[in-house]
């Protein structure tokens, strides 16, 4: 089962922009109510998740500013060997360095390889 090596997010709602490297076993997001808990979690859902249906509004932008396009970068390591075949997804693999939190693009060969997916909405609120 994949493993989010990282997560970005940039103007989603009450986020302008976010980084996070999740540590191995359970991790917890704590904060007071209306801080931007939900917003990472429904960041990783609408990359991850089976909702292909989700109708963005304004007010998913942060500050409702439509001239900044929201992206969502999901991070995936620890991946089945199906994900890792060079036929269909060779060219989103990349290189993932625990110890550092680099991800390389080229993957090298102390890297974990991984596979990032990114969602874009831009202002005509079609995501990409």
């Amino acid at each position: 089962m994949a493993i989010i090596r990282n997560l970005q997010i940039e103007n989603f709602r009450s986020v302008r922009y976010a980084e996070w490297y999740p540590e191995p076993g359970l991790n917890c997001l704590i904060g007071p109510g209306d801080s931007g808990k939900s917003t990472f979690l429904d960041a990783i859902d609408l990359v991850l998740g089976a909702r292909r249906t989700y109708a963005f509004s304004d007010a998913d932008f942060h500050d409702s500013n439509t001239a900044n396009p929201i992206q969502i970068m999901v991070t995936l390591g620890a991946l089945d060997d199906d994900l890792k075949n060079l036929e269909t997804n060779g060219r989103y693999l990349r290189g993932f360095n625990a110890a550092t939190h680099q991800i390389n693009d080229e993957p090298l060969p102390t890297d974990e390889v991984v596979l990032t997916l990114k969602l874009t909405i831009s202002e005509d609120l079609d995501p990409d």
